[in-house]
Order: structure tokens, then C-alpha cells, then sequence
């Protein structure tokens, strides 16, 4: 019989072989009982990445929808409190403007026009909010606030009321600089005339936020708020009766406007629904996406348990055999 054997160096060597790879196994499962999931995806799944390719590529994607939606609804909340500002600004001017216009006297007419003028500067500022540094009335135009601030657009209404002599003139030079191609398009608002891109949400759905500060219905709001903050504008030629008529065009405009900026916010806020409803989509896709990633990657605990309990019992071993080699000698062997 021929017996085959190997040297103590190359015994040695297959110890401390066998040994790292226990080593390294016990590691894996301490890990996967720790946390549930394989360490060895390639194995754990036969080498057949195709499922959990897809998991991890569509959960990328609903990611990026989810942050659209979330960024588009931060958008619309501020659009919305900026249009409810402009509308509750119109809403009062117009109501106090009533009373002003039914009054006699000069005080009431300043009182109305003063209250105009600040009412026309907080409108102005409430268009021109930015959201994450980008102002949302301005179109496509991603760095300039739409309207010019301050005194700009009350100044650019004087110039081109310059030269009135009756209500009928100032609301005439107003509806003309208002317009289209008027001064307010040319030296006022700064924003660009292009409407911004629909955001994507998944699923074929898209919402678009496209709502500028140069809208008919805001200009119309713009108009005769200005119109009622030039009626003690000394600068104008206009007997009393006049100033008092321009109070009372602003009011009645400012009041029958309210209809065309509750549309507005309408249909805002059902782009707001919209945005909501697709947040809650996205969010239950993801979940599902986690769920399917987590069945196709987790490894059961018993089993798990079982092994790792297997494997220190064989790195046991090993190290009881090293331990009684070592102590292997002559006088030992020949006894």
C-alpha cells in the first residue's frame, strides 16, 4: 500500500488557508445576522442580478421623482401664499377705496392713495419671491426677480400719465402702458416671456407652474392699483372730482378683479392636488421597490444562525488540532 502524505510546511500553509476562509465566512454571517441581508449578493441570488438590477434602477428613478414632486409642491405653496397676498392686498384696497371715493374731501382720497401705493409696493414684493434662489413669476428667467422693485413701477406710470388732464386720460395712458407692447411689457417686468417646462412626475403624469407676474389678471391689479395711488399724485393736472373718479375706477377694478385671481389660484391648487397625489404614489412605489429589494436580498436568521454556529465549531477545531500539533515531539511520538 503506497500512503500518501504532505510536509508540516505545506500542512502549515493548508491550515492557515482553511483557517482565513472561516474567518472570513463567520464574518459574512455575523454581518447578514446583524443586518438581515446577504453580504454575497452573487451568491446569495446564483449569480442572477437581473431582478434586483431593476429594483435598485427604477428606485433611482422614483428618487428622482419624488425630489421633482417635492420641489414642485415647495413651488406651488409659495405661488399660492404670493397670489393669496396679491388678492387679500386688492380685496382691501378695493373695500377702503369704496368708502374714499363716497367721501367728500381730500383726506379720505389721501388716505386711499397712500394705503395704495404701500398695497402696490407689498404686491410687487410678493411677485418677485424667489424659491431656492429662483424667482417663480419670471418664466424661464432664473435669476432676475420679475418686477422692478420699490418706486419702479409707480415712477413708470407717472411718465406715462404725464401730461393728463382728466380721469379719462389717466385711465386711458394706464390701459396703453398696461397692454400689450406697453411700458410696463418694455420697462417693468423683467422677466422672460417663456413659460417654464412642465415638471415630470412618473406615470405620465406632469404638472406645469407657468404663472407669471406679466398675467392679464395680475396686470389688471397692478392697473388699478395704480390708478387709485396717482388720484393725490401732484404731478397730474386734475381737479378734485377727478382725483375722486380715479378712486372710484381703482376701486370698482380692483373689486371686479377678484373673480379673474380666484381662478388663478383654482387652478393652481389643483395643480397642487396634483402634486400631492403624485408625492403619495411615488411614495407607495418606493415602498413596494424596498420591499421587493429586501425579499430578494435578506437571508433567514435560523439558517443563518445554524451556519455561523457550524463554522466557529470547525474554526474550534482547527485551532484544537494547531494547539495539540504544536505540542507534538520526539520523546512524545516514540512513547
Amino acid at each position: 500500500m503506497t500512503l500518501t502524505s504532505i510536509g508540516d510546511l505545506a500542512q502549515t500553509f493548508v491550515m492557515r488557508r482553511q483557517n482565513a476562509a472561516l474567518k472570513s465566512r463567520m464574518s459574512q454571517l455575523t454581518l447578514e445576522l446583524a443586518t438581515g441581508r446577504s453580504a454575497d449578493l452573487v451568491r446569495h441570488l446564483g449569480g442572477n442580478m437581473t431582478w434586483l438590477s431593476d429594483i435598485e434602477h427604477q428606485t433611482v428613478v422614483q428618487g428622482g421623482y419624488q425630489t421633482a414632486a417635492r420641489e414642485a409642491g415647495i413651488t406651488a405653496g409659495a405661488m399660492q401664499s404670493a397670489l393669496g397676498r396679491v388678492h387679500e392686498l386688492a380685496r382691501d384696497l378695493g373695500a377702503n377705496a369704496v368708502v374714499a371715493g363716497s367721501t367728500v374731501g381730500s383726506t379720505a382720497r389721501n388716505t386711499a392713495a397712500v394705503e395704495a401705493r404701500g398695497a402696490l409696493e407689498a404686491m410687487i414684493a410678493a411677485l418677485n419671491i424667489s424659491v431656492a434662489g429662483r424667482p417663480v413669476f419670471a418664466g424661464t428667467d432664473l435669476s432676475t426677480p420679475p418686477l422692478l422693485a420699490g418706486e419702479g413701477l409707480l415712477d413708470a406710470a407717472r411718465s406715462a400719465t404725464a401730461g393728463a388732464v382728466t380721469a379719462a386720460d389717466v385711465a386711458s395712458a394706464l390701459d396703453v402702458f398696461f397692454g400689450p407692447g406697453g411700458g410696463f411689457e418694455t420697462d417693468v417686468y423683467q422677466g422672460n416671456t417663456d413659460d417654464v417646462a412642465a415638471i415630470r412626475l412618473g406615470a405620465g403624469a406632469a404638472v406645469q407652474l407657468s404663472i407669471r407676474a406679466d398675467d392679464v389678471a395680475l396686470r389688471s391689479v397692478m392697473k388699478n392699483t395704480v390708478m387709485t395711488a396717482l388720484a393725490d399724485d401732484p404731478g397730474l393736472m386734475l381737479d378734485d372730482a377727478a382725483r375722486d373718479t380715479l378712486i372710484g375706477w381703482g376701486a370698482e377694478g380692483l373689486l371686479t378683479q377678484s373673480d379673474a385671481l380666484v381662478e388663478i389660484q383654482a387652478n393652481l391648487g389643483f395643480a397642487e392636488s396634483r402634486i400631492a397625489q403624485a408625492e403619495s404614489r411615488i411614495s407607495s412605489e418606493l415602498s413596494a421597490l424596498e420591499i421587493a429589494r429586501n425579499t430578494l436580498t435578506s437571508v433567514d436568521p435560523f439558517d443563518t444562525a445554524s451556519e455561523l454556529e457550524e463554522v466557529q465549531f470547525q474554526l474550534e477545531t482547527i485551532y484544537t488540532v494547531t494547539a495539540r500539533s504544536s505540542r507534538l515531539n520526539l520523546a512524545s511520538f516514540l512513547s
